[in-house]
């Protein structure tokens, strides 16, 4: 039996509005993305929100720039399917940890729960709130960024040391001319699944307002039973987020409010051994070659002494810095046979004055 969409049904009149048009149904351009009926499709997921909540809300709405908003939502599937369990996920997960062993609390966490979820069909997979804290600079955004491609969903992220207000995550009020849906609405409109990872970062950073707290919606969103209902101060349409995989991470997590804390299971990640940080020096290196064209140009594994120099890094130095290094090389042979071979001399690494005086060592200029 061929699906038919809601336009079809009106079309042949045996579906008949039950208001008075908040726009004209002839309007080729409502229905020129994808069917909008309420009959779920194959597979496992969930309505993410009503169209019947959006069609009240556009008929009540004057202001044009929220009214064409709301017509772009309306237009849009509210069903969302679930990444789900895989056979091989455990041994993707292993492999992980190959790469992040500082990381080992956090997947071990994962494999607790996927665990769990596999008791009962379907298997979906959900991990609770959690706060991952530590030192800057670990990795933990990168490893949340990889651990989402290992749970094949989608990953989002939020700085929150620039944050003053609540509405860049849970949109302005739409009294205001310069309003728009925030930064929740937006990452789950834009998601392929209903439970994505969405990372909240350095939420001990944010700066507080005295009339907007930049955390207060997740007072509801970090609880299943009211993030069913949570609602976009902007969009004002309730929309389930009770699958949404929620991290935080902080350095200082005593600067969060003990509410917000509790709702979460915090891990601390420790700043990785020596042969830990080898393993991460690998880990970047073939990620970076392998992510852009030019690097099938490059040798395949980095020599040890070039290793152990990017080794005295931290995570998030060691990129920028083979990033520098991978540059300095194609430029020093860019006429030479390939592959390319990063030496000695083509790593400079920049002391970092907070890492130094942390007491990680820096190498300038090896030979």
């Amino acid at each position: 039996m061929t699906k038919k969409s809601l336009r079809d049904l009106i079309d042949e009149n045996l579906v008949k509005p039950a208001f008075t048009d908040p726009f004209d149904y002839s309007d080729p351009d409502l229905y020129e993305s994808e069917d909008i009926d309420d009959l779920p499709p194959t597979g496992t997921g969930v309505y993410i929100f009503k169209h019947d909540d959006v069609l009240s809300a556009i008929k009540s709405e004057f202001r044009s720039s929220r009214k064409d908003i709301l017509k772009a939502l309306y237009k849009e599937s509210s069903w969302k399917g679930f990444a789900t369990i895989e056979d091989s996920l455990l041994s993707k997960l292993d492999a992980l940890e190959g790469q992040f062993a500082n990381f080992k609390d956090v997947i071990d966490l994962c494999k607790r729960h996927l665990h769990l979820f596999r008791l009962e069909s379907p298997e979906i997979i959900c991990l609770p709130p959690v706060l991952l804290t530590g030192p800057p600079g670990i990795g933990k955004t990168r490893f949340m960024s990889e651990l989402a491609k290992v749970l094949s969903t989608d990953f989002f992220s939020l700085d929150f040391s620039t944050i003053s207000s609540g509405f860049i995550l849970n949109g302005g009020n739409c009294s205001w001319s310069d309003s728009s849906p925030g930064f929740i609405s937006e990452s789950i409109r834009r998601s392929r699944y209903a439970n994505p990872i969405i990372m909240l970062d350095e939420v001990d950073k944010v700066i507080a307002a005295s009339r907007f707290d930049p955390l207060g919606p997740l007072y509801g969103l970090l609880e299943t039973h009211t993030a069913r209902s949570y609602k976009d101060e902007y969009l004002d349409i309730p929309m389930n987020l009770s699958n949404v995989i929620w991290v935080a991470t902080a350095n200082e997590p005593d600067h969060i409010p003990p509410p917000i804390r509790s709702r979460m299971i915090e891990i601390r990640v420790q700043a990785p051994s020596a042969a830990q940080s080898r393993e991460v020096v690998k880990a970047i290196y073939q990620e970076l070659i392998d992510s852009h064209p030019w690097g099938k140009h490059f040798a395949k594994e980095l020599d040890d002494l070039i290793i152990n120099a990017f080794a005295s890094l931290a995570p998030r130095q060691m990129k920028h810095e083979l990033l520098h290094a991978l540059a300095t090389a194609a430029s020093r042979c860019f006429s030479e046979p390939r592959p390319i071979v990063v030496r000695p001399e083509d790593v400079c690494i920049q002391k970092d004055e907070q890492h130094q005086n942390a007491g990680i060592g820096f190498l300038a200029n090896i030979s």
